[in-house]
């Protein structure tokens, strides 16, 4: 229930009384609109606009402005006719007027008490509340002050409008001058440098005696750079003061300045206080991904404002992160694993962070399996499959070549003709020592008859002659067709565009295989020799039979040979099944099994070999 304290009522009740008031009212009328227009800070133009109000609304006794001070709270900004009145009676009201957020006509008990409110609202957002304590009226006078309360409130949105404006100006020039000093920090590369042109360009921009620059070393912080300074003794009295001014600032996270410049922080500024001396200081931290990585303090002879800290919070702002990056760079290998070791201890004991910790168990786990489980252990080399007899076909004396029916690919058979040589010469020399043969017997058979012994061993000794040439042609024929001496595949020659060209006493002309009996020739480098022995087992996989693994076993290691720069061995090895569809030269991967190892060293070895090798090399 409303009821109304003690009021000694409005000033402006005689006017109603009769005409002697009116000049006392509109007397009263130009103060309140003279003071309405010539008011000066937010305050009075809020006393003025509501002595307006009560104005041009009759019979007010008592009238109450609410506007929100920020984070929700709403707090008297003007009391009419004074502010001494108690208007705590018309809390309920506003109260209610702010959450139902329109105008409302309230009553007490006999309508004893009237009460008018109506919200104050910006672009949607509330903002504030107006309470009026009327006389007891009809609804249509009601109405009527509904309407001027909604009319004037314009002049509260436009003092609102103008107050935003103002806080977005500002906040828009502290940017640029934040801005301008990155874009200023950011050509410098090194971390020296850029300290150096931020304490200066810090100073000169926001006209500070001295301006310094520290960054946390080890949870201490270390004077980096002074304005106007090329150099400074680190040890000195003023340094140490100094840096305990920005320690201070850097343990509670937020900026410190002395003499305090809001009520409201609570900061600890004992070690500013010491360093001050007759002077203003500030120390703002610089902050990047939440941590703090160092502070700028700044020095002047007229205390500090709040607008003046709200640019400094805004130049660390947008400094901290190019900050932390060019005191990365500046690290050596060292402080920037000490880091990383303990970004990585916080986080574990982080307890919001339990997959990070399932991760870290997960990798322990994982290297000392690699370092202490053993695996098989495989030496891979290039391998070609060749034929376990290669049988080859040349030419058994000096001929022509007549007949070439086959060439490499063909799969050939037992007897089969490869190549004809031209016979035609032998044919006529067996004709000619047939004749000579025939010749000899007859001066034989002659001298016998003449039982003249000596004629006739020689003519039996040119008899034995030709018969040994006629002979040797004879066996040149039988072997001018040359066969294949078994059941395969011709692996090399081609002589089909060679016919009748001549060709020379053991010429290769042909290279033949057998179809079922295949050997593996694997390439194995000199560095993993070591390991290979005959007897051992191993797997290949062929480009042809990609989706099969062969076995086989290592039955001989061969001499080393230089194959594309590198130094081979071949190493023989016998398949396991001789029923595979394989031809001779092809080529795939092989593995040879030669024993267990740790993963680590099996993945280290070949690396670890070679350094040992360089050290060697380059040792005196």
């Amino acid at each position: 229930m409303l009821s109304r304290a003690d009021n000694p009522g409005s000033p402006y009740t005689d006017q109603r009384a009769g005409g002697a008031g009116a000049g006392t009212a509109d007397a009263h009328a130009d103060a309140a609109w003279g003071a309405f227009a010539s008011a000066r800070s937010a305050a009075d133009f809020c006393a003025g606009w509501l002595s307006v109000q009560c104005l041009q609304v009759s019979e007010v006794q008592a009238a109450l402005l609410l506007l929100e001070q920020g984070g929700g709270t709403f707090v008297p900004a003007a009391v009419w006719p004074a502010e001494s009145v108690d208007v705590g009676y018309l809390a309920p009201a506003a109260q209610q007027c702010l959450s139902e957020r329109q105008g409302k006509v309230l009553r007490g008990q006999a309508g004893a008490v009237v009460v008018v409110a109506y919200p104050v609202e910006l672009d949607g957002d509330l903002q504030g509340a107006v309470v009026l304590d009327v006389a007891e009226r009809d609804d249509e006078a009601l109405q009527a002050v509904l309407r001027q309360l909604h009319w004037g409130i314009g002049w509260i949105q436009t003092l609102l409008l103008r107050r935003h404006h103002l806080d977005d100006a500002q906040t828009l020039q502290r940017a640029r001058s934040a801005l301008d000093v990155l874009a200023i920090a950011s050509e410098q590369a090194h971390l020296p440098a850029l300290a150096m042109t931020v304490v200066n360009e810090l100073a000169s921009r926001f006209a500070c005696d001295r301006v310094a620059l520290g960054i946390d070393r080890g949870g201490r912080a270390r004077l980096l750079a002074l304005s106007h300074s090329a150099v400074f003794e680190k040890k000195s009295q003023f340094v140490a003061a100094l840096e305990n001014a920005m320690d201070e600032a850097l343990d509670q996270r937020c900026s410190v300045a002395f003499p305090p410049v809001d009520a409201d922080r609570r900061a600890t500024a004992i070690a500013h206080r010491d360093f001050a001396a007759n002077r203003s200081v500030c120390s703002v931290v610089l902050v990047s991904r939440g941590i703090g990585i160092g502070v700028l303090t700044f020095e002047q002879s007229q205390p500090f404002s709040a607008d003046d800290v709200r640019g400094f919070e805004a130049v660390s702002a947008l400094l901290g992160p190019l900050l932390e990056s060019r005191i990365e760079l500046h690290r050596w290998f060292a402080g920037r694993l000490v880091d990383q070791c303990r970004d990585g201890w916080r986080h574990l004991r982080d307890p919001r962070r339990p997959g990070f910790r399932v991760v870290l168990a997960l990798v322990i786990l994982l290297l000392l399996g690699v370092f202490f489980l053993d695996g098989d252990y495989r030496v891979s080399a290039r391998a070609v499959v060749e034929g376990e007899v290669q049988r080859a076909a040349v030419a058994p004396f000096d001929g022509f070549l007549r007949e070439a029916p086959v060439r490499a690919g063909f799969i050939v058979r037992k007897g089969q003709v490869l190549a004809t040589l031209d016979d035609r010469d032998l044919l006529v020399e067996r004709q000619r020592w047939l004749s000579e043969r025939g010749q000899h017997d007859g001066r034989y058979r002659d001298a016998l008859a003449r039982h003249e012994r000596a004629n006739a061993n020689v003519a039996l000794a040119q008899v034995h002659e030709a018969e040994s040439q006629l002979a040797l042609v004879e066996e040149k024929l039988s072997r001018a067709r040359i066969v294949a001496p078994f059941d395969g595949i011709v692996v090399s020659g081609d002589l089909s565009q060679l016919l009748g060209s001549p060709v020379e006493h053991g010429k290769l002309l042909f290279e033949i295989a057998p179809l079922d009996a295949y050997r593996v020739i694997l390439k194995v480098e000199d560095r993993d020799i070591r390991d290979v022995r005959a007897g051992q087992s191993g797997s290949l996989v062929l480009a042809g039979l990609a989706g099969e693994s062969l076995g086989f076993e290592v039955i001989n290691v061969s001499m080393a040979e230089s194959e594309d720069g590198k130094n081979v061995f071949r190493v023989e090895a016998r398949l396991d099944r001789s029923d595979l569809k394989l031809r001779p030269g092809m080529e795939g991967v092989g593995k040879i099994n030669a024993g267990e190892q740790s993963y680590a060293w099996i993945w280290t070895h070949r690396l670890s070999d070679w350094l040992r090798l360089q050290i060697w090399t380059w040792l005196p």
